[in-house]
């Protein structure tokens, strides 16, 4: 678990398939995931047994909760891909975006992760919170890469 000043970050539970299954089913949260498209209901216990997967070898994936509310934002970790690489991936319920939930939560995931080095993130090029967040954070952009069919922009952190 990481405790920021205003999220706490904890591995998910069963217990969080509505209240992700609810995120999952917001078209602005999953268009910039993977290949934009959204999971049915009753594939978002398998997404959280995918994040639970993503445990081991310094890596993770966090459910991000607010803390004042208790809400679940969306997600924030590292995960290993079938290339070899590792990236970080993070992913936020519209209504967190412009707070600076993403930005806090990746710093504290980079911390507390700062073995897993060197890490990749990638980016829709129409998502400009999202590359903000990633230089922010310290993550170089290295150019353009196909991943998930889409040609997406791709950054670096050393």
């Amino acid at each position: 678990m990481i405790n920021t000043e205003r999220l706490i970050l904890r591995r998910f539970t069963a217990d969080d398939t509505e209240a992700y299954g609810n995120i999952w089913s917001q078209p602005n949260f999953y268009r910039f995931l993977g290949s934009g498209t959204g999971i049915p209901a009753d594939a978002v216990g398998r997404m959280i047994d995918m994040h639970e997967s993503s445990w081991g070898h310094g890596l993770g994936t966090y459910a991000v909760i607010e803390r004042e509310s208790g809400k679940m934002l969306g997600h924030c970790g590292v995960r290993g891909l079938p290339c070899g690489r590792k990236e970080i991936l993070y992913a936020y319920d519209e209504s967190a975006w412009g707070k600076g939930y993403a930005t806090e939560a990746a710093k504290a995931v980079l911390a507390a992760h700062s073995d897993a080095r060197p890490l990749i993130a990638v980016s829709y090029p129409e998502n400009p919170g999202s590359i903000a967040v990633l230089k922010k954070v310290g993550f170089r952009h290295v150019g353009q890469e196909k991943m998930f069919g889409k040609e997406l922009e791709s950054f670096i952190l050393d």
